[in-house]
């Protein structure tokens, strides 16, 4: 994996080439701000798993991992954030507008990449994920400072977070030849609902440190995550919707880790990617997971 995450981060900087300063200025603010790059290496993975060529895919793993920076900056001016990866984030540096129009363009930039690499099936996977995200995005906005059940819930994540796993598995797929590339889709799909239940448990429970952003963020926007969800049935529901809506979270942060919440929120996580792991066996086989597992069972142990 060490080769992949250096050959991608040598991508981003190489394709990152806007014609305007203060974009370039901006996307390379956010692309240099770190992150993991899990979504494009998974798809590298995915392609080298079933035996294609990844050299070929570079420039559509790129792509993958523009949208998700795009979505970052256009997350990060939505929830009105100030901080990113433990540094300022890039609306407080830039301003909102800046950081609109440069995700615009980033997403712009992730079309063109698919449409000069990739083939039509590609370019549809990729747009599909683009336009669940924004919907996502949409769910989470109208969910703010209300009680919502797992199944909102997950409606919202697999739209917000789930799809671009999903994409990032089946062009991998598509890429190595696999006429089933949508099994591949579903299989990521469930690699990125765990990332975010993970996420969600993180942010009860980790350190601002290492997430690079305040813990207890989530119950002070007014947002019902799944650690809250799975102890709802032993909380006073009218008091919780009280305690959101007026962002008075500090006590309700603390009784949801004491219920277990938190606990509840792992062995979710990894029912998601124990299920994953068992179909990617199914229609992939076992050296498929061997290379594949050791980065897909790393979102569930991560800290940050």
């Amino acid at each position: 994996m060490e080769r992949l995450l250096k050959v991608i981060e040598g991508e981003l900087v190489r394709h990152l080439d806007p014609e305007v300063r203060e974009v370039l200025q901006v996307g390379n603010y956010i692309v240099s701000s770190g992150g993991k790059r899990i979504r494009p290496i998974l798809t590298l993975l995915t392609c080298i798993a079933l035996g294609g060529d990844d050299s070929k895919v570079h420039p559509l793993a790129v792509g993958i991992e523009y949208i998700h920076v795009a979505s970052l900056l256009h997350d990060d001016v939505v929830d009105g954030a100030d901080t990113r990866r433990g540094k300022p984030s890039a609306n407080l540096v830039f301003g909102n507008e800046m950081c609109v129009l440069t995700g615009d363009y980033m997403y712009a930039k992730a079309l063109w990449l698919y449409s000069v690499y990739g083939d039509m099936k590609s370019i549809q996977i990729v747009s599909k994920a683009v336009m669940d995200m924004a919907q996502g995005q949409v769910l989470e906005l109208k969910s703010i400072e209300n009680v919502i059940d797992e199944r909102t819930y997950f409606d919202i994540i697999d739209k917000k977070t789930g799809v671009l796993f999903g994409a990032s598995m089946a062009v991998g797929a598509l890429m190595a030849g696999r006429e089933d590339y949508e099994e591949f889709y579903r299989i990521g799909v469930r690699i990125g609902r765990a990332f975010q239940l993970v996420d969600d448990a993180l942010d009860y429970v980790g350190s601002q440190e290492k997430l690079g952003k305040p813990v207890g963020n989530d119950l002070k926007e007014g947002k019902c995550t799944y650690p809250l969800i799975s102890v709802l049935d032993k909380l006073d529901i009218k008091n919780v919707k009280n305690l959101l809506k007026n962002r008075d979270t500090t006590w309700l942060r603390q009784k949801v880790i004491e219920l277990g919440g938190v606990e509840n929120t792992y062995r979710k996580a990894k029912v998601e990617t124990d299920q994953a792991l068992e179909d990617l066996y199914r229609i992939a086989g076992k050296d498929a997971v061997e290379i594949l597992s050791p980065l897909i069972i790393s979102i569930v142990k991560r800290e940050r």
